[in-house]
């Protein structure tokens, strides 16, 4: 298991865990109970036809996976009960190409290779991606969020008699103070002009909410904001 971090499409970063060869192996195993159970009601009915009735049960066998990763956001039943979702690395939503490009795969990785293949793939990349994965450019994750709670962010005895500078702080979303928090991270990690840029972006933004004047210091301005929040809000 590893660790994957992205933005999504509202620019937060996440932080999920992906999932293990195990996990993965009991959703498959929970999708074939399915499958098996689903077949079994469908010959019953179907008995009438076997030439049919056989085409309608290799279909259902053949693309359940792919139709549910399309349909279903990427998460087939076995997936949901176990918390699983597919997808992409850059955080950008799952399309059907990167559905079928996973399907297509699964004949090589998975059912020609008895699944080793993907076993081995999964234990062995940064990202536990098997080969459809790594030409659709996705993964399989648990789809809890390990990111800190923001109310954990400090510690909130210190925040006892703080009186706070901002009193509209209060009025701003979490994920507002998440981006705030995590665009002063990223100027501090990477001391470019484009997230110097984007911090002060953020800063103007939420100044501009709370009605106070354009801080000349970006980051000593969240701080504070985030402080207040916190304070204001707990």
């Amino acid at each position: 298991m590893s660790v994957l971090e992205f933005e999504n499409t509202q620019g937060i970063m996440l932080t999920y865990s992906t999932a293990s060869v195990l996990h993965r192996l009991a959703s498959y195993f929970i999708d074939m109970v399915i499958l098996g159970v689903t077949l079994a009601f469908l010959s019953i009915f179907i008995a009438a036809s076997q030439t049919f009735g056989f085409a309608i049960m290799a279909l259902v066998f053949i693309f359940y996976t792919l139709l549910m990763e399309i349909f279903n956001d990427g998460r087939s039943l076995g997936k949901m009960a176990l918390g699983l979702k597919v997808v992409r690395i850059d955080g950008r939503p799952v399309t059907g190409y990167d559905c079928l490009m996973r399907w297509m795969f699964r004949w090589v990785d998975i059912y020609m290779s008895l699944g080793s293949m993907a076993a081995v793939l999964v234990s062995a990349t940064p990202r536990s991606q098997r080969i459809g994965d790594l030409l659709a450019d996705t993964t399989v994750i648990h789809t809890k969020n390990l990111r800190i709670p923001l109310k954990r962010l400090m510690d909130l005895n210190r925040l006892s008699s703080y009186k706070p500078v901002y009193n509209g702080a209060a009025q701003l979303s979490e994920e507002q103070v998440l981006l705030a928090k995590e665009t002063m991270q990223r100027s501090l990690k990477y001391k470019n002009q484009s997230h110097k840029e984007a911090l002060h972006t953020v800063a103007d933004r939420i100044a501009d909410i709370l009605g106070a004047p354009r801080p000349e210091n970006a980051q000593q301005f969240l701080q504070t904001v985030i402080k207040d929040y916190i304070a204001l809000t707990r």
